[in-house]
């Protein structure tokens, strides 16, 4: 986007959030960001020419709007601007309740976009779990808030708490250490059957499949896995975050595969971020070793024991970490260690499942530290204010970090 001359000198001083979402270079801005306009913003918040619960609640709406539109189809896009073009209609015709109606259009378009968002990308994940050769899993209710294991046939089990501990032995199933009589054992003259978890935002669990190996799922992830591997191959497929200790069979290897990229082992342990909605993806190798190998570059990576590779588009790095920072999630534990508030940030939000906006002056702050995320968000994010030059508010539903 550039910037026009007229822009750059048009004053915003008085402007309410309303009047924000009705200017063009504001949506021009925050839908196609440039260095440029991050800068006009900044200074507009820093001389004090913009409200910054204003600036604040509306990028939180078009940030909002344009996330949950991202994967929509042209059809489904198409709909929603139609919806929106209604809803503003009937905006302008009430202006005196301007504000008012506004948040209440605001909410009610996020909702339908939302429901639809889930379920065009339910079904494209499946269409894309072709690659792991799995068909005709079975759709989950994306309206739960608990977690929930989707087995091959038609059942649906919905696991209460903030966490479920899961393990296939010998045909059965047991949850949180009690059998469960929701399976029969698959025959084995029949096609493998897949199971799913689908763990929500703010929740965590442990799956511990047929052959022994452990997998700790982390929020806002979905694991598809045989109930019974197959004799040549162990293969399972991730959005998400996972930590696996992989039970070692040196004549059937463990392969862990998500959209990007995938892993083999024989045994090891190892953490998997690859959150689709994400462009960075990475995987963490505590032990062992992992070959991984990346389709669209084809190209092949073996890791060794306090290795990370990083996957970004088509780039690919390997570095040697701290391992304890990218696995302590697994205890509720998050571990930082000069991590930009802005990534702190984005990982609470997916945690948690609830937006929290960044004032741009105070996103690149380095940070380190740790926070317990047994803790509610609020709780957390007052203890972040304590221990760094910013504040802390809950504005419009909206958990707010600007700079002191």
């Amino acid at each position: 986007m550039n910037m026009k001359e007229n822009d750059t000198k048009k004053g915003y001083d008085g402007y309410s959030a309303e009047d924000l979402l009705q200017d063009d270079f504001f949506i021009a801005s925050m839908t196609n960001p440039t260095k440029e306009s991050e800068n006009y913003w900044s200074k507009a918040l820093e001389d004090g020419e913009l409200s910054i619960d204003s600036y604040l609640f509306a990028r939180y709406f078009v940030e909002s709007m344009r996330v949950r539109s991202e994967t929509l189809c042209d059809d489904e896009k198409e709909d929603m601007l139609m919806n929106i073009e209604k809803r503003a209609n009937t905006y302008r015709r009430k202006r005196r309740l301007m504000f008012r109606l506004y948040f209440s259009v605001a909410a009610s378009v996020v909702v339908l976009i939302v429901a639809g968002w889930l379920s065009l990308n339910l079904r494209r994940n499946v269409d894309e779990v072709s690659l792991t050769k799995i068909e005709d899993v079975k759709l989950p209710d994306h309206s739960a808030e608990n977690i929930q294991l989707v087995l091959s046939g038609d059942e649906s089990v919905s696991l209460e708490g903030e966490e479920a501990e899961i393990t296939y032995k010998d045909g059965e199933i047991e949850i949180n250490n009690e059998k469960k009589d929701i399976q029969k054992p698959v025959r084995k003259d029949v096609e493998i059957a897949y199971n799913q978890l689908i763990v929500p935002h703010g929740k965590r669990s442990s799956l511990t499949l047929s052959d022994g190996t452990r997998i700790w799922v982390n929020t806002a992830t979905r694991v598809i896995y045989p109930v019974v591997f197959d004799k040549k191959q162990r293969e399972i497929y991730v959005d998400g975050e996972v930590f696996l200790d992989v039970a070692h069979d040196d004549k059937v290897p463990f392969i862990i595969k998500t959209k990007t990229f995938s892993a083999e082992v024989l045994g090891t342990s190892f953490n998997v971020t690859a959150y689709e909605t994400d462009t960075l993806k990475h995987l963490v190798l505590v032990n062992g070793k992992v070959r991984i190998h990346i389709p669209e570059t084809e190209k092949d990576i073996t890791l060794l024991p306090n290795e990370m590779m990083t996957l970004e588009g088509r780039s690919t790095n390997v570095q040697t970490v701290n391992t304890e920072y990218y696995t302590s999630w697994k205890v509720g534990v998050y571990q930082y260690e000069q991590e930009s508030l802005r990534n702190i940030l984005r990982r609470l939000s997916r945690y948690y499942g609830q937006e929290i906006v960044c004032d741009p002056k105070v996103a690149s702050l380095s940070c380190s530290g740790k926070l317990d995320l047994k803790d509610d968000l609020a709780e957390v994010l007052r203890g972040i204010s304590m221990t760094a030059p910013v504040s802390y508010k809950y504005i419009y539903e909206t958990h707010t970090i600007t700079n002191k």
